[in-house]
């Protein structure tokens, strides 16, 4: 059994968590679901939305060269990568090039995929992740359990012990809002004295050269 197997039968057996966290996923699917039907024509968006995601797929080797076109019109420096250790390599000889030793980065599903973190990590780099799902599973030393909610599997009992061991916040502590705030501070801080950050983008315009992140 794998490892990610072996964590999934251990959480499954769980009933009292798996039974909290299928509530927990509802609650946000019932919010998703009381968004859309605020958009009477919520499908035909989604049904174009997919098409478009389908051609851009398609024909992607263009799409990709009229990107980097533009945005180098646009000031941009663009880099290919062939693969995920090409990126890392890439990613790093800029960052050293310019002596950064702290980095702050978004949520990037991409460096997720590659292991960017730990190959800066090894090489001297400290990465702090800023969305706070994804600070949270840094500071627990995990990988994320979902792609949008990184951290959907703990309580905010287990934060609150969590963040008290890593951040000194109040023993017992668990009020989201105070875990929050505590948080906020601690990634100011990390904000203030980085050297350079690192961002994801949801996706690229490959007729402006412009990225939505």
């Amino acid at each position: 059994m794998n490892e990610h197997a072996q964590k999934a039968a251990e959480f499954i057996r769980d009933e009292s968590r798996t039974d909290w966290h299928d509530e927990a996923l509802w609650f946000v699917r019932t919010k998703r679901d009381k968004a859309s039907h605020g958009i009477p024509e919520w499908e035909e968006l989604r049904e174009l939305a997919s098409q478009v995601k389908d051609n851009v797929l398609s024909n992607l080797d263009q799409y990709l060269e009229q990107f980097e076109s533009r945005a180098v019109q646009n000031g941009v420096h663009v880099h290919w990568a062939a693969d995920a250790e090409a990126h890392n390599r890439i990613v790093y000889s800029i960052l050293e090039k310019h002596q950064v030793q702290r980095l702050v980065k978004s949520k990037s599903m991409l460096t997720e995929e590659c292991h960017l973190n730990e190959y800066l990590i090894e090489r001297g780099v400290e990465v702090v992740d800023t969305d706070l799902g994804e600070r949270i599973i840094q500071l627990k030393e995990e990988p994320p359990s979902h792609i949008v909610m990184p951290a959907i599997h703990l309580k905010k009992e287990e934060v609150g012990e969590l963040f008290h061991e890593k951040l000194h916040t109040k023993k017992g502590a668990t009020d989201p809002k105070y875990l929050t705030e505590a948080a906020r501070q601690h990634l100011r801080q990390k904000f203030l004295a980085a050297q350079a950050a690192i961002t994801g983008v949801n996706f690229a315009i490959a007729e402006t050269g412009g990225v939505v992140v």
